[in-house]
């Protein structure tokens, strides 16, 4: 599953954990444990989900939809 993950991300580029659990077909409080630990290990990273101009503060988004994972490109 965390290979899964790591693959989605190197080909997507970035998803927040709703997209990755629909990716995965599992519940994101499933998902949230092993996003943890990827970035512990320090294979992805957070991102902020910032929308041109900025978030409004309006609370209409899911607070994980406002957070964006990335896979950490090793060379």
């Amino acid at each position: 599953m965390l290979g899964r993950i790591l693959e989605y991300l190197e080909r997507r580029g970035a998803a927040c954990l709703s997209e990755i659990a629909a990716h995965l077909e599992a519940e994101p409080d499933a998902v949230r444990p092993m996003l943890r630990l990827l970035e512990a290990r320090g294979r992805i990273r957070r991102l902020s989900a910032g929308k041109p101009g900025g978030c409004g503060g309006c609370t209409a988004c899911l607070p994980e939809s406002l957070v964006l994972w990335e896979a950490v490109r090793r060379g």
